[in-house]
């Protein structure tokens, strides 16, 4: 029975999801202030407490995410259009993690904003504390509420998974947690940001997981149908 030939396009793309979900990480969580109640009632005198550094490693590591993030759409769009052309949920899952790739840019955009103008940045000094108050008050959300769009992406998943039955069962049950623990969130607290606590770490899960499994498929002989080998459970 003739052997299909691995090559690593056929099933390392997912592993892009991974880095997205690691660089997202550093760019939001990793890297943010701790900051005491205090100064952060203290207005102003806050933008006095913050480290620079924090925020230059902030926009690197996000940027880079966004990136990773974009390849592991494509090779996702890829991957679908071959496997499942019909299915609206695969499409929808590309355009949500899109859209958070988008919203990432600004996101994590203005990192580099208080990375450039916080003492002992390129520009530092250029404008007062006052100014600089809303850049800061952005940056405390906006990475988060960027991960939205993966948490709708994760919508996306646990129907193709659970409803159309095109990828094991583990990976819809994961995806329906880390969509719907955001979610629920929203809906009792109003709080929009909680996908990017949670859906950086689904990313990771979720790539690792799609490449094993398609490293798998790609290992078994040609005879067999990919489809089915895809739809199995684990």
């Amino acid at each position: 029975m003739e052997q299909r030939r691995i090559t690593p396009s056929s099933w390392a793309w997912p592993l892009f999801g991974v880095a997205a979900g690691v660089l997202g990480a550093i760019g939001h969580l990793f890297t943010e202030q701790n900051l005491s109640d205090e100064e952060r009632a203290s207005g102003a005198a806050v933008i006095d407490a913050l480290d620079r550094t924090s925020y230059h490693i902030g926009i690197v590591a996000g940027m880079a995410a966004v990136f990773c993030l974009l390849i592991f759409t494509a090779g996702w769009r890829r991957w679908v259009a071959g496997y499942a052309p019909d299915s609206i949920a695969g499409e929808m899952i590309s355009l949500a993690l899109v859209a958070s790739a988008g919203a990432m840019l600004l996101g994590y955009g203005f990192k580099g904003s208080l990375a450039v103008y916080l003492p002992d940045g390129m520009d530092g000094g250029t404008y007062p504390n006052e100014n600089l108050l809303s850049v800061f008050m952005f940056n405390d959300f906006a990475p988060y509420i960027a991960w939205y769009g993966v948490a709708m992406a994760a919508i996306g998943v646990a129907w193709f998974s659970l409803r159309e039955h095109r990828l094991p069962v583990w990976f819809g049950i994961v995806a329906a947690v880390f969509a719907v623990v955001p979610i629920a969130f929203l809906v009792v607290t109003g709080l929009p940001g909680f996908p990017g606590v949670v859906d950086p770490f689904w990313m990771v899960i979720f790539g690792t997981g799609l490449a094993v499994r398609l490293r798998r498929s790609a290992s078994q002989p040609r005879a067999i149908p990919a489809q089915q080998m895809v739809k199995t459970a684990l």
